[in-house]
């Protein structure tokens, strides 16, 4: 990894993931950011730069700067920082060249000019400390592309802003001419006339200088117009002090690029934002192809199976870790060496782990920590991901090791260990994850988040930003997310499924007959398209339950896998949940709960709540209010008699069923009642697991 890029908000970050090929998320042990991992064209058509991207959790120099250190910890071969999105641009329409339009990229070759950090004498401003550190690369790269469009030669803006891979890109198309608007003061003005100030029509015009960085959302034009005249600057943002500030404290060269989406004055607003950040990652392409590709240091050590590994050979291992982000390191390094090595402290990443174990000597066995540590990372990652591991275990004990025979031999032992500690899981589908939460007690406003899961593979959900909506408008909201997740899964085979995380004062809302289709004359219930379980928030967002909740999934697994069930009370025995939760409790090898009656009364939720506490992750119960009637136990019994993945389709199957027929003989379907809690904790959007 050498080129690291962050952007503000998410639109910044989803046009930048848009032009970066083989895009991949990469999460980082003890490091919060979700990462992107992809390739983007250097000067060299056959070595592309290595690149990974994150968005700020928020838009402001602190964000920035720590973001910024997280990374640069995380990715320990990075040698340079991009900051890439929109900017408040400066008009200058007495000055037609220099005029800046809605639309333009910024390209700051002269740096930043941290105005919230000043020394005010009586004529002027300057920076106390002015920011050092620019990418001498990048400097140098931007200088070609401005002698290109002095001689006449523009970016290639049609091929920069096509996306290497195919993904929509509507979201990002360039607003009506009409809409950028120039003002003075309340009055509008027009822009000079395109042929003096060099703008094509409909492309960018770029623009080279300097741009200004502050913790400030600049919002005025008088205000912009006095610093301007001062610091000679072609733009205003909020986030690049911050990033090269911690880059050059690490010795890590930074650059900015900006596309300009409003004027910095009181007529903000939002239309050319998605546009402008287009233009920025577009921005970024072109001065990465005209860069080299980025020489790592050598880490050459002096000993251990480092010392007769080339740097490339580490080099291509590195990109190869990258990607195995579901992997549990600290368990694979276990694994590898033993009681030898302690583990790593603090944030650290595969590769990183990988660096710390080439420089170690051979043990008894002859297999060097580095090649048992990527053997035991192959075993835990996907297929392809692993062939490729393997071909590059085989080749080090081949041509530098001399180890052929004991690579294989090893190999075997890992696979034949983990196949023993592998339980007949369920199978990844893709899935759709939706959280909703009232907002207050009482109000009828909720906030909605989802994550999709792309496809059947290593578990990796993506996520949304929060929704503010009202349980009114829920289903229509609901659609929406949907509708995005069904176009993601239009080329894969399987169902797809829809996991609701609630908190406890939801989880007995019969989600799954919410509606799709609600414009149509018959809107149609989630469960005759998806299978639809819920899932705790609450065990979700705490650590402290996670143990027992990962042994009674294990154990529900465990050969041979099947239900082993604590009936819920009696209505005779209502009043006595002591003896019921501790035999709950002592029986470590319970993995299924049925309640005596529904949450919505007190006994069905003391059980509720005491079986989510004793990490039950199955737990099924009768929506009606009241005790359980028994034709719904003997249907209960009958269907957890089976492999565990079979109670998910046979409730499907039961709602489906339901939903065929008639509305009153619908009520009297057991289907139409039917809860499910089905809690995986492998499948955590709040502290990714090692799923495989």
């Amino acid at each position: 990894m050498t080129i690291g890029i962050i952007a503000a908000l998410a639109i910044e970050g989803a046009a930048m993931r848009t032009l970066i090929a083989r895009l991949q998320p990469v999460h980082v042990s003890r490091d919060s950011h979700v990462y992107r991992v992809g390739y983007l064209d250097s000067a060299n058509p056959g070595r592309p730069h290595r690149a990974v991207l994150a968005t700020l959790p928020d838009d402001n120099t602190r964000n920035a700067a720590a973001t910024c250190a997280d990374m640069i910890r995380s990715f320990d071969h990075l040698r340079c920082v991009i900051m890439v999105g929109i900017a408040g641009g400066v008009p200058a329409p007495r000055r037609p060249q220099q005029h800046v339009r809605l639309g333009d990229l910024i390209i700051a070759s002269g740096g930043i000019f941290d105005y919230g950090h000043i020394r005010q004498g009586p004529n002027s401003a300057e920076q106390r400390r002015p920011v050092g550190g620019m990418s001498p690369d990048l400097r140098t790269a931007a200088q070609q592309i401005e002698e290109d469009q002095l001689v006449g030669t523009t970016l290639d803006w049609a091929r920069l802003l096509t996306p290497p891979d195919e993904v929509p890109v509507a979201v990002f198309s360039r607003p009506a001419e009409t809409t950028d608007r120039l003002h003075r003061g309340q009055r509008v003005i027009p822009h000079p006339d395109r042929d003096v100030s060099g703008h094509p029509e409909g492309f960018p015009k770029v623009h080279f200088g300097t741009v200004a960085s502050g913790d400030v959302l600049m919002r005025s034009a008088q205000q912009r117009d006095q610093l301007v005249d001062r610091l000679d600057v072609l733009a205003f943002e909020m986030e690049t002090a911050g990033v090269a500030a911690a880059a050059a404290a690490r010795g890590i060269g930074w650059f900015v690029v900006r596309g300009i989406a409003d004027y910095s004055d009181e007529h903000k607003n939002d239309v050319w934002h998605s546009y402008g950040s287009f233009v920025a990652a577009g921005g970024v392409r072109g001065l990465l192809e005209r860069c080299q590709p980025f020489l790592v240091p050598s880490r050459q050590k002096p000993g251990g199976a480092q010392a007769l590994l080339p740097d490339q050979e580490m080099d291509r291992l590195g990109d190869y870790l990258t990607q195995a982000q579901d992997v549990d390191g600290e368990a694979a390094w276990s694994a590898a060496v033993g009681d030898l090595l302690s583990p790593p402290d603090g944030r650290i990443s595969l590769s990183g782990m990988a660096e710390q174990l080439s420089g170690q000597n051979a043990g008894p066995d002859r297999i060097p920590p580095l090649l048992a540590f990527v053997e035991q990372v192959a075993g835990r990652c996907g297929s392809r991901l692993a062939g490729q591991l393997r071909a590059w275990s085989d080749r080090v004990a081949r041509q530098a090791l001399d180890l052929d025979d004991r690579i294989l031999t090893y190999r075997q032992s890992v696979e034949l260990s983990l196949r023993r500690d592998t339980l007949d899981r369920p199978p990844i589908r893709p899935c759709l994850l939706i959280q909703i939460e009232r907002d207050g007690i009482e109000s009828d406003s909720c906030e909605v988040r989802y994550w999709i899961q792309r496809r059947a593979s290593s578990w990796s959900p993506e996520p949304s930003d929060p929704q503010q909506t009202t349980f009114r408008e829920l289903e229509r909201v609901l659609e929406t997310m949907i509708r995005e997740a069904a176009t993601t899964w239009r080329d894969l085979d399987g169902p797809a499924e829809i996991e609701f995380i609630l908190p406890l004062s939801l989880l007995n809302r019969a989600v799954e007959w919410w509606h799709t289709e609600l414009d149509a004359a018959a809107p149609i219930p989630l469960c005759l398209d998806y299978r639809v379980v819920v899932r705790s928030l609450e065990r979700m967002q705490q650590a402290h339950r996670r143990p027992f909740w990962n042994h009674r999934w294990r154990s529900l697994w465990a050969p041979p896998a099947g239900h082993r069930v604590h009936w819920g009370r009696s209505a005779q025995d209502d009043h006595h949940l002591g003896p019921w939760a501790h035999r709950l409790r002592a029986d470590q090898e319970i993995t299924s709960v049925v309640l005596g009656g529904s949450p919505e009364g007190g006994s069905g939720r003391d059980e509720l709540l005491t079986a989510l506490d004793a990490g039950i992750p199955v737990i099924l119960w009768d929506h009606r209010p009241g005790a359980t009637a028994p034709e719904m136990l003997d249907l209960l019994h009958g269907i957890t008699d089976g492999t565990p993945q079979e109670l998910v389709d046979r409730i499907h199957d039961l709602r489906k069923n339901a939903g065929l027929l008639e509305p009153g003989d619908q009520e009297r379907h057991l289907g139409r009642h039917l809860a499910l809690l089905w809690d995986d904790p492998d499948r955590n959007v709040y502290d990714m697991g090692a799923q495989p």
